[in-house]
């Protein structure tokens, strides 16, 4: 199975090389994306909004190697501080950014958006919660993204979120997912 895993923490990638080293047992392929290295802290850029809806709309390097590596994983793990009860700008850029027509849909002759991330096979959220954070009651912001971006996958594409208070736990709850999406697989 060939991982993507991003990194959406601005300044540490301590939670990342821990799953990835808690991963590097199991028969997997690893690639890494930290979000903050690549440029994605920034706003839109004035050409990246113009060519949106182009048919080259991947304008910036950092565009280009993130819908490289989207497009060729099988998984995608996203891991990201909750601030406040929401995922950080730095993740909200990336998809923006990323997550365009030709990347992760397309539309059809008649105008239909259709999914174009058929090759994701399982995608996971972890997120990192302020231990005395309490849960907004409104909608979570999370799972709304996720199932935006399941939309867009395959329909044998497992989602799931875990919301995790201490850094210990992520790579703990990394395995477990990717284990439980192996099974599934396999039946």
């Amino acid at each position: 199975m060939k991982l993507l895993i991003v990194n959406a923490f601005e300044g540490s990638d301590f939670p990342i090389h821990a799953i990835a080293e808690s991963l590097s047992q199991l028969p997997v392929t690893i690639s890494t994306l930290n979000l903050a290295d690549e440029g994605f802290s920034d706003l839109m850029s004035e050409r990246e909004r113009e060519a949106y809806h182009l048919d080259n709309n991947l304008v910036s390097p950092a565009q280009k190697k993130s819908a490289e590596l989207v497009k060729a994983a099988e998984g995608l793990l996203l891991c990201y501080p909750l601030i406040n009860d929401l995922f950080p700008a730095i993740a909200k850029s990336w998809f923006e950014r990323v997550f365009i027509p030709g990347v992760s849909f397309t539309f059809s002759e008649s105008g239909r958006v259709k999914g174009a991330l058929t090759n994701l096979r399982h995608i996971h959220f972890l997120a990192l919660a302020e231990q005395n954070m309490k849960r907004m009651k409104r909608s979570d912001p999370s799972k709304s993204l996720l199932r935006a971006i399941r939309m867009n996958a395959g329909l044998r594409c497992r989602s799931s979120l875990s919301l995790l208070y201490d850094l210990e736990s992520f790579e703990i709850a990394a395995r477990n997912n990717l284990m439980k999406a192996k099974r599934l697989r396999q039946r």
